[in-house]
C-alpha cells in the first residue's frame, strides 16, 4: 500500500471532522505511517515482542477513542509521535507489569523501570544502559526518534528545560565513559 502524502496534521483534522468513512481511512493511514514507531517504543519497555504488538494495537485504540464519536478529537501542537510515547510507554509499562516482569507497587515510576536488556542496538545499547533511565529516555528521544526539545518535553510531560538538562547530563556522561572510547575504537 502506498504511503499516504496528506500530513499528520491533515489526516487528524479528517478524523476529527470528516465523514465516517473518510475519518477511518484517515485513521488507517496515521496507523500505518506510526505502527513501526509505537512498536519501537513498545519494544524499550516490554519483555517480548507479543506484549509489544499487544501494546501497538492498545496505544491505537486508545488514539482512536480520541476521536469523534467516542472523543471529542485531539489538537495537534507537536509531532504525532509525540502524542503516541507516552500512551505506548504507559500501555507498555503497565502490560509488563501484568505479566510479572515489574513490581506492580504505585511507589514504582517509569523512571525507576531499567532498560530492557538488547532493547536498543549492540554497542549504543550497552553505552546507554550506563545512564539513569530520565538521560536514557531524553536521548533516545532526541537521537534515535529524532524529536525536538518541545516535543520531547511534551512526551514526558516535563518542562523544556529538564529536557536541556538531562540531555546535556547524559551526553557529558557518555563522553566520560571509557566504553565510549572503546566503542569508537572497534569500528
Amino acid at each position: 500500500m502506498q504511503r499516504d502524502p496528506r500530513s499528520d496534521e491533515t489526516l487528524v483534522d479528517i478524523c476529527n471532522h470528516g465523514h465516517p468513512r473518510a475519518a477511518a481511512a484517515a485513521f488507517e493511514a496515521l496507523y500505518l505511517r506510526h505502527k513501526d514507531y509505537v512498536l519501537r517504543v513498545a519494544l524499550r519497555f516490554t519483555p517480548d515482542i507479543d506484549t509489544a504488538l499487544d501494546v501497538l494495537q492498545d496505544t491505537f485504540v486508545q488514539l482512536l477513542r480520541c476521536f469523534p464519536p467516542t472523543g471529542e478529537g485531539i489538537t495537534l501542537s507537536a509531532r504525532l509521535t509525540a502524542l503516541l510515547y507516552p500512551i505506548a510507554k504507559n500501555t507498555a509499562l503497565t502490560a509488563a507489569r501484568k505479566a510479572g516482569r515489574f513490581p506492580s507497587s504505585d511507589d514504582v515510576t517509569p523512571d525507576d523501570v531499567p532498560a530492557r536488556p538488547g532493547s536498543n542496538d549492540g554497542d549504543l545499547g550497552r553505552l546507554l544502559a550506563l545512564l539513569p533511565p530520565g538521560q536514557r529516555e531524553a536521548l533516545t528521544l532526541r537521537f534515535v526518534d529524532g524529536l525536538s526539545l518541545d516535543e520531547i518535553a511534551e512526551a514526558l510531560g516535563i518542562p523544556e528545560g529538564t529536557v536541556k538538562s538531562r540531555l546535556h547530563n547524559g551526553i557529558a556522561s557518555l563522553r566520560a565513559s571509557p566504553l565510549l572510547t572503546d566503542f569508537f575504537s572497534s569500528e
